[in-house]
């Protein structure tokens, strides 16, 4: 009898431990098919998941299990098995299973926009569903944490640490999920009209967030229709002299001087969006007029990702704007095209009519769903697109997302020293600028760190085509004979300046300005001046206190010709 009982038990345990195994594998498989956008593979995958731990809750959920719980040495294994069973059976039942309900009737190409519109009910869904989805997966996670696996044979304990890690790895993600659907909603007009300010930047005129603020957009959001209401340049707002049009703050000034509070186009001079968006805000709502909901930035360089999904769009003018020819014609060819007294009003005509046409590609398109998604992510992976709320509760989860445009302020993560650039000859010339930056650092190897950055800076112009230039794009000083660029190297959060020069030696018009601090950094700034062909060198270096150091990064200005980065970093593994 008790021969009989053990095998029925051994059998019972067999078939929980193999449902439990295969029930793990598809937790797994769930986070990678919500981060591919596979909806229809959630629904399956969950229907699959629920069958296995229900089965494994079968297994262990009857009187005789629970009395041989308290056999010595089994009983363990059988408790903490059960244990697993009961979580798994809870985050598949009250987590996966009411996500996967309504995300399986989803598709891509259902949340893309159509005729200007997006379909707001499944994200309205979504959203309804993720709070209590998530306290569910909480309580799985600490009571998969509280689970006793001493004295377990390694197989349970295995399985205990592999779906604990899971979980750990996972809670994470499940927190900026129900953050973001949470806000969804009423960011996309649901709760009622939301405008915001769209900036596209120029590129040919660089800025520490990439480019000036050549022309804006307001955007209005309505129950998920999406239309252009308004425009404006950046002649629209005039010159505020001695009129700031936010209160300056001084140790802001002091790295990039007043004239960004001033002029609405230099707005993004400061590596910090959150800040461009406050000042780009504020003129919209003086000059213009309503006060913008929040605020997005994007540059060319990200159009031309989206219009490799979208295809090529036609403009009256004739031109066709494609993935290869947008950077160079809307940064360049077209002050060509468009010169004398009227090229400013001209050209500013061209980024409306662009903006408008872009705009109805992207949301009318019908382009393949999840390659825009990619060309989107792609430019805010390289910081080409941005974002900011003015309501907090929003921009609270913006502000730890991807889209925020703000430097780490710890060395948690990564050990980040920025390189920032800011054309300062009132020009258009960065179109021939190329620029490398190179971090060489023994953060993984030494007790206090430093980290040296050198930044090469090349014009990539000739001296006949120097000649030729349309004053719009070259310097209103030197005509086309050279043309100056500030450098702002920012070292890791709470490290010091060290050293720093330019290589080779400096002269008036090339040279080391005095250190500053900003965003919690130190700053090492530079003033370079390039005639044609010419390349020229900075460096500085910081060093750091002892401490806990993340792995070495930079963190450019997302430029028209992107910046070379390298980092040398020895001892430091590889990811």
């Amino acid at each position: 009898m008790f021969v009989a009982g053990g095998a029925w038990l051994a059998t019972k345990a067999l078939t929980a431990k193999d449902a439990l195994e295969e029930a793990q594998g598809l937790v797994g498989t769930v986070k990678d098919q919500a981060g591919s956008l596979d909806f229809n593979g959630i629904g399956q995958t969950a229907e699959r998941l629920s069958v296995l731990t229900d089965t494994a809750v079968q297994q262990t959920a009857d009187p005789v299990w629970r009395a041989a719980e308290y056999i010595p040495v089994a009983g363990a294994n059988l408790k903490a098995v059960r244990q697993l069973a009961e979580s798994v059976d809870s985050l598949a039942t009250d987590t996966i299973a009411p996500l996967a309900a309504v995300a399986s009737g989803l598709s891509v190409e259902a949340l893309k926009p159509v005729d200007g519109k997006v379909n707001l009910e499944p994200i309205v869904q979504l959203s309804n569903a993720i709070g209590p989805a998530s306290a569910a997966f909480r309580q799985a996670r600490a009571d998969v944490a509280s689970i006793e696996f001493d004295g377990t044979v390694s197989q349970v304990s295995a399985a205990g640490d592999k779906l604990n890690g899971m979980l750990t790895t996972a809670e994470p993600l499940i927190d900026q999920v129900e953050a973001v659907l949470t806000v969804a909603p009423g960011m996309l007009g649901a709760d009622g009209p939301r405008r915001y300010v769209l900036i596209f930047e120029n590129l040919a005129e660089t800025t520490a967030l990439g480019g000036t603020a050549a022309a804006l957009s307001e955007v209005t959001l309505d129950n998920g229709a999406i239309s252009i209401t308004r425009q404006a340049s950046s002649q629209d707002f005039p010159w505020r002299v001695d009129n700031p049009v936010i209160p300056i703050d001084p140790a802001v000034s002091a790295v990039f001087n007043g004239n960004m509070y001033l002029m609405l186009n230099l707005a993004t001079s400061r590596p910090d969006f959150p800040t461009a968006a406050q000042i780009t805000s504020a003129f919209w709502e003086q000059d213009i007029g309503g006060v913008p909901d929040g605020v997005i930035s994007i540059d060319p360089v990200a159009l031309s990702h989206i219009l490799g999904a979208t295809g090529p769009v036609s403009l009256s003018t004739g031109d066709q704007l494609s993935a290869d020819n947008a950077v160079a014609l809307l940064l360049n060819e077209i002050y060509f095209r468009y010169q004398g007294e009227d090229g400013p009003d001209q050209t500013d005509a061209f980024f409306e009519e662009a903006a408008k046409t872009l705009f109805g590609a992207l949301t009318s398109s019908s382009a393949d769903p999840k390659a825009l998604v990619e060309s989107l992510m792609k430019g805010v992976k390289e910081h080409r697109i941005m974002a900011w709320s003015a309501h907090p509760e929003e921009q609270a989860v913006l502000a730890t997302s991807p889209v925020a445009g703000v430097l780490p302020t710890t060395n948690e993560e990564n050990s980040t020293t920025g390189v920032f650039f800011r054309d300062m000859s009132v020009s258009k010339m960065d179109f021939y600028l190329k620029t490398a930056a190179t971090l060489t650092t023994d953060v993984c190897t030494a007790a206090t760190p430093t980290f040296t950055t050198t930044v090469d800076l090349h014009s990539d112009l000739t001296e006949e085509l120097a000649d030729e230039l349309p004053a719009y794009v070259a310097s209103g000083v030197w005509k086309g004979e050279k043309f100056k660029t500030q450098v702002f190297i920012y070292g890791p959060p709470g490290t010091t300046l060290l050293e720093n020069s330019v290589i080779g030696g400096g002269d008036d018009e090339t040279f080391v300005d005095a250190p500053q601090s900003d965003l919690g950094r130190p700053v090492s700034t530079f003033w370079v001046m390039l005639k044609p062909g010419e390349t020229k060198s900075v460096t500085a270096t910081f060093t750091g206190a002892a401490g806990e150091y993340g792995s070495p990064a930079l963190w450019p200005t997302p430029m028209l010709n992107p910046t070379t980065t390298t980092v040398n970093a020895a001892g430091c593994q590889a990811k």
